[in-house]
C-alpha cells in the first residue's frame, strides 16, 4: 500500500517522466525500424555483407549501456549538439539493430520460393518483388524483432537518467544516488513494467494475427 500511496502522491513527477519515456523509446524506435528494415534487407540480399552486419550488431549488444552512453554524451558535447534525450536515442538506435536485422534478413530468406518465382513470372521488378510479396510475407518475422527489440530498449531506457534523460530511469537513479527511501525505485520499475509488457502484448498480438495462413517459415519471437 505505502508504494500505492507514493505512486498517487508523485504523479505530477511520474507522469511528465513516463511521457517522457515514451517519447524516447518512440523517436528510437522509428529511426530503428527504418535503419534496421533496411540493413536487414542489405543482409538477406548478400550473404557475407549480412554475416558481417550482423557481427556488428551483435557487438554492440556486448557494450555496457553505461559505457556506450557516456562515450555518445561525450561525443555530442564535442560536437556541440544537444545532450540530454539525443544521445540516450542514439544508444538506442543501436542496441534495437540486432533483432530488427536479424529477423528482418531472416523473414525474407524464409519466403516460399515456389512464391518468388510466380512473382518474377508475372514480370514483377525486384523492388515490386521485395515490397509486395517478400516483405509482407515476412512481416510476422519482423514484427517479432520489432518486439523484441521495444521490450528491451524501454529498459534500457531507464539508464539514460543517468546522462540527464528526464524518463522513468531518474526515480531510479536519484534514489540510488540519495541511497534513501526505495519507493521511488519500485515505483519508476512499475512504470517501465507496465509499458514493456503493454508494447510486448500488443505486438505480439500483431503478430500471431499476421502469422495466421502465412507460408512463410515458423515465426522467430
Amino acid at each position: 500500500m505505502d508504494l500505492v500511496h507514493y505512486i498517487l502522491n508523485n504523479l505530477d513527477s511520474l507522469v511528465p517522466e513516463t511521457v517522457d519515456h515514451l517519447q524516447v523509446v518512440g523517436v528510437a524506435m522509428v529511426i530503428s525500424a527504418a535503419s534496421g528494415l533496411s540493413l536487414g534487407v542489405l543482409a538477406s540480399r548478400r550473404q557475407r555483407l549480412g554475416e558481417a552486419v550482423l557481427g556488428i550488431a551483435s557487438t554492440l549488444l556486448t557494450i555496457p549501456s553505461f559505457a556506450l552512453l557516456s562515450v555518445l554524451t561525450t561525443l555530442f558535447i564535442a560536437l556541440g549538439l544537444q545532450i540530454g534525450d539525443p544521445p540516450v536515442i542514439a544508444a538506442l538506435v543501436l542496441y534495437a539493430q540486432l533483432p530488427i536485422i536479424r529477423n528482418t534478413r531472416a523473414g525474407i530468406l524464409a519466403v516460399n520460393q515456389g512464391v518468388l518465382e510466380a512473382a518474377h513470372g508475372m514480370g514483377m521488378t525486384s523492388w515490386q518483388v521485395l515490397t509486395r510479396v517478400e516483405l509482407p510475407l515476412a512481416l510476422p518475422v519482423i514484427l517479432g524483432g520489432l518486439r523484441q527489440a521495444t521490450v528491451m530498449i524501454v529498459a534500457i531506457a531507464t539508464v539514460g537518467a543517468a546522462v540527464g534523460s528526464a524518463n522513468l530511469g531518474r526515480p531510479i537513479v536519484d534514489t540510488l544516488q540519495r541511497s534513501g527511501n526505495r519507493l521511488p525505485i519500485l515505483a519508476g520499475i512499475v512504470f517501465v513494467a507496465a509499458i514493456g509488457l503493454s508494447a510486448d502484448a500488443v505486438l505480439g498480438g500483431l503478430q500471431r494475427a499476421l502469422s495466421r495462413g502465412r507460408i512463410t517459415s515458423e515465426p522467430i519471437t
